[in-house]
């Protein structure tokens, strides 16, 4: 009677090769995660890996620190300020989008780009105000445009500035400093909300008021349309950005 052949014991190899089909597959996974993520999700990725970012927030928001060195290659200094400089554009784009839906608040909002940021301008209208008359408080409608800024700026690094402007009363003689005062206050108010709509405290670079020295109609100092609030958004360091700009290019 033949004998039975011994059974013999596979190897290990195929666990290898099927560990390597799994690794394989999640290194696609990523990849194509990664290439269908948006500009944003994967700007947020690379700061992250290179330690920018120290953790995620519970809303899903990337907290930053405070203090981030900034690179000393220029190069590489311009890579940053332009892509803080996208997501200032994303975030001007979703705004106008927002208050584009709103009755009269395209016509009460301005938006300027300017070479280091943007400029958005609240227009204090007697047809739908920002403040109460002669008052640094907020109407329903001032609370809703600074809390909707606030919105989409706290969740990214930038510097923000506050500015009130009044326009000329009469003609001309109401007292300097009550018109100083009042855009002082309304300047303050404005932070205030924006800071309650989740912008930190040390975002704040400037808030200031003007009183009737900057008006928008300088012909007409007493048109309307030169009682305004003003808040400027800049990446942080995008003061710099023409300067390295041009170093850039000389190089």
């Amino acid at each position: 009677m033949a004998k039975r052949a011994k059974h013999v014991a596979h190897g290990g190899a195929w666990k290898v090769a099927y560990a390597d089909f799994t690794t394989s597959m999640m290194c696609l996974f990523l990849v194509l995660w990664l290439v269908s993520s948006d500009s944003e999700t994967r700007a947020a990725i690379q700061q992250y890996f290179r330690g920018d970012i120290k953790e995620v927030g519970h809303k899903g928001t990337f907290l930053m620190p405070n203090e981030k060195p900034r690179p000393n290659n220029p190069t590489e200094q311009a890579t940053d300020t332009l892509m803080s400089r996208q997501q200032l554009n994303r975030v001007a784009k979703r705004l106008q989008e927002q208050f584009s839906s709103a009755q009269d608040a395209d016509e009460l909002i301005r938006f300027e780009f300017m070479a280091d940021g943007i400029r958005i301008t609240a227009l204090d209208k007697a047809k739908k105000p920002f403040f109460d008359p002669g008052t640094p408080n907020l109407t329903e409608f001032g609370k809703w445009v600074l809390q909707t800024i606030a919105w989409e700026v706290e969740r990214f690094p930038f510097n923000v500035e506050v500015e009130g402007h009044t326009q000329q009363v009469g003609d001309g003689k109401l007292v300097v400093s009550e018109s100083w005062n009042l855009s002082s206050s309304r300047a303050v108010s404005a932070r205030d909300a924006l800071q309650s709509g989740g912008i930190k405290t040390d975002q704040f670079y400037r808030v200031a008021g003007y009183g009737d020295r900057s008006p928008i109609d300088e012909v007409h100092p007493e048109a309307e349309e030169n009682r305004r609030i003003t808040v400027v958004v800049r990446p942080k360091g995008g003061v710099e950005m023409q300067d390295l700009s041009n170093e850039l290019q000389k190089r």
